[in-house]
C-alpha cells in the first residue's frame, strides 16, 4: 500500500506518551494508518524520565505497572523475562518479591515494542521517525503542516502533542548567569556532571522529590563521602513503596503469568469512584476529599491495612474526580496539599530509599526545610556562599552556607516549560492552544482534544500526557499516561477514519 495515501497522524514527541501512542493506535485501528514521530533523541522511548544510563536508576514501581500496551498489563514482565534481565540483574528484586528494573532497560524495551509495531506486520500501518525538533504547524484545508528546525514540512491529519515533562530550571534566586557556573547543575538528571562531583565536596540538592533521589542515587552509588544536604521548602522526603500483589512473589515461576488478567491496570483504572470518596459530594471540595480519605485510612488501619490502599484507591480515581472540583478548589490543592499529595504518590524506589537511610543514619546525608535568598561566590575555592532561610525545630532561622556544588532537582514548572517549547508557543501565538484555568498545563476536553483560544475543542489537535495536568490532575507515570491514552484513542480514530 502506498505510504502517502494513508491516514497521517503527527506525534510530537518520541517519549513513553510519544511511543504508546503509536503503539495504540496501531493495536486499536481499523485501517492502516501512517504516523510519524517527531523526536530529537536518536532512540525513541526515552524522553527525560527514560534518557539515563545511570544503572541505579529504577523505575519507582513494579513491572506490571509499566507497559506500552495497558491491555497487558504483564507485557513488560514479560520481556524481562524473555531478555533475561531476571539473570543479568539480580539487584532489581526486592525482598517482597517486586522487581524494580532500571529505566535504561525500560527504554529498550520501549523501543523494541514500537519497533515491532511499525512496520506493517501487524495491520498494515507505518510508523516512521523524523530525528528533528518541531518549531511551528500551520492549520490548512486538508490538515496540518508541520515545520521542523531543519526546515524539513511534515504534513497530517491529525497532530497530537506529547511533549513530556518539560526540562528542569534554576528556581530563584539564580538568575541566568549561574547557568553556567561550574558550581551549579541545573539539570539533576546530568548524570554526567554529578560523576564529575568531587567525592568529598559538600553538594546542596535543591528539592526533595524524585528527582533529587535519582541525584543521591548516583552519588551515592559512586562512592560520595562528603557531606549532602537535601533542602525543600517543608523538607519532605518521598515515602517508601507499600506491599505490593502477593502475587509477584511467584511471578517468575513457570505459567504463572498465563494464568493472570492482563486488563489488571484497565480495569482498575475503570472501577468507579470508591464510596468513601463518593461521600464527598458531586462538587466536593479539598478538605472533604482530605477528610474522607483520612477516615478511610484509620478504618482500614484496624484492619492490619496500610495507608497505601486507600491513598491508592484516591490516586486511581483521581482523573474521575478532578473535573468535580470547582476551579478555587483545584487552585487550593496545587497551592496547599499537592507538595503533600506528591510524597505520598510518587514513592521511593526501595533500592534508592535503603541507600538513602544508610547515609542519613551515618551523618552524611541531612533534610532540611527552608529555601535559598541569595547566592554568591565563595570568598574561596570555586563553590557558592548561600543565604538561606531555614525552619529548624519550628523556628525560623537565617544563616550563611558554603557549598562546593549546588543541584537543581526543583519540581517541573509545566506552565513555564511550555512556554518555552518553540512549537507550543506557535500554536498559542494562533490561538490553537491556551493554558488551563490553573495555569499548570494546556487546555483539553475529556477526550485531550486542545481547546483553542475561544475554549472550543479541536478534534484534529490532541494534547496527551503531563501537558493535562491542569485537567486531569495527575496524568503522570506509564500507568496513568498509558490507561489514558488507551481510553482517547478510540475517539482519535473516530474522527480519522471519517476524515
Amino acid at each position: 500500500m502506498n505510504h502517502a495515501a494513508l491516514p497521517r497522524v503527527l506525534i510530537v514527541g518520541g517519549g513513553y506518551t510519544g511511543v504508546c501512542l503509536a503503539v495504540q493506535l496501531v493495536r486499536q485501528t481499523a485501517q492502516p494508518l501512517a504516523i510519524t514521530l517527531v523526536e530529537p533523541r536518536a532512540q525513541l522511548g526515552q524522553g527525560m524520565a527514560y534518557s539515563t544510563t545511570d544503572p541505579d536508576h529504577r523505575l519507582n514501581a513494579p513491572t506490571y505497572v509499566h507497559t506500552a500496551i495497558p491491555q497487558e498489563a504483564w507485557h513488560f514482565t514479560r520481556w524481562c523475562q524473555a531478555q533475561g534481565l531476571n539473570q543479568t540483574d539480580p539487584h532489581a528484586l526486592h525482598a517482597d518479591g517486586a522487581r524494580y528494573m532500571r529505566r535504561s532497560d525500560f527504554a529498550r524495551y520501549l523501543a523494541q515494542t514500537l519497533e515491532a509495531h511499525a512496520h506493517g506486520s501487524v495491520n498494515g500501518c507505518q510508523i516512521s521517525h523524523v530525528q528533528d525538533v518541531a518549531v511551528d504547524a500551520q492549520r490548512t484545508a486538508t490538515g496540518w503542516h508541520l515545520r521542523t528546525r531543519a526546515g524539513q514540512v511534515i504534513q497530517a491529519d491529525m497532530l497530537l502533542l506529547a511533549t513530556g515533562n518539560p526540562p528542569l530550571r534554576l528556581p530563584p534566586p539564580f538568575a541566568d548567569a549561574w547557568r553556567d557556573h561550574p558550581a551549579v547543575i541545573e539539570n539533576g538528571l546530568d548524570t554526567q556532571r554529578l560523576k564529575a562531583i568531587p567525592l568529598d565536596a559538600r553538594v546542596l540538592v535543591l528539592g526533595g522529590g524524585l528527582t533529587a533521589r535519582d541525584a543521591l542515587a548516583t552519588l551515592l552509588g559512586q562512592g560520595h563521602a562528603g557531606p549532602l544536604v537535601v533542602m525543600s521548602r517543608r523538607g519532605l522526603m518521598p515515602k517508601p513503596q507499600g506491599p505490593v500483589l502477593p502475587v509477584l512473589t511467584q511471578i517468575d515461576s513457570p505459567g504463572v503469568l498465563d494464568q493472570l488478567p492482563g486488563g489488571v491496570l484497565m480495569d482498575r483504572l475503570a472501577n468507579p469512584v470508591p464510596d468513601f470518596l463518593q461521600q464527598a459530594g458531586p462538587a466536593p471540595t479539598v478538605r472533604a476529599l482530605l477528610r474522607a480519605l483520612r477516615q478511610r485510612m484509620a478504618q482500614v488501619s484496624v484492619e492490619g491495612v496500610g495507608w497505601t490502599v486507600p491513598f491508592d484507591e484516591l490516586r486511581d480515581a483521581l482523573w474521575q474526580l478532578w473535573p468535580r472540583l470547582p476551579l478555587a478548589q483545584k487552585h487550593r490543592f496545587f497551592q496547599r496539599l499537592r507538595v503533600w499529595y506528591d510524597v505520598h504518590r510518587f514513592r521511593s524506589v526501595p533500592q534508592t530509599d535503603t541507600a538513602v537511610q544508610k547515609a542519613l543514619a551515618a551523618g552524611q546525608l541531612q533534610f532540611w526545610a527552608g529555601q535559598v535568598q541569595a547566592a554568591a561566590q565563595a570568598t574561596s575555592g570555586p563553590g557558592l556562599r548561600l543565604s538561606l532561610s531555614r525552619k529548624v525545630d519550628g523556628q525560623r532561622q537565617h544563616s550563611a552556607e558554603t557549598f562546593d556544588v549546588v543541584v537543581n532537582c526543583t519540581g517541573l514548572d509545566t506552565a513555564a516549560g511550555l512556554a518555552e517549547n518553540p512549537l507550543l508557543q506557535s500554536l498559542t501565538a494562533q490561538g490553537h492552544v491556551r493554558l488551563d484555568d490553573v495555569r499548570m498545563g494546556l487546555a483539553v476536553d475529556a477526550q485531550c482534544c486542545a481547546l483553542n483560544a475561544a475554549g472550543q475543542a479541536q478534534a484534529d489537535l490532541r494534547v496527551v500526557g503531563p501537558a493535562t495536568l491542569g485537567t486531569f490532575g495527575d496524568p503522570i507515570g506509564a500507568m496513568f499516561i498509558g490507561g489514558h491514552v488507551a481510553r482517547t484513542v478510540p475517539d482519535m480514530l473516530r474522527v480519522i477514519q471519517g476524515a
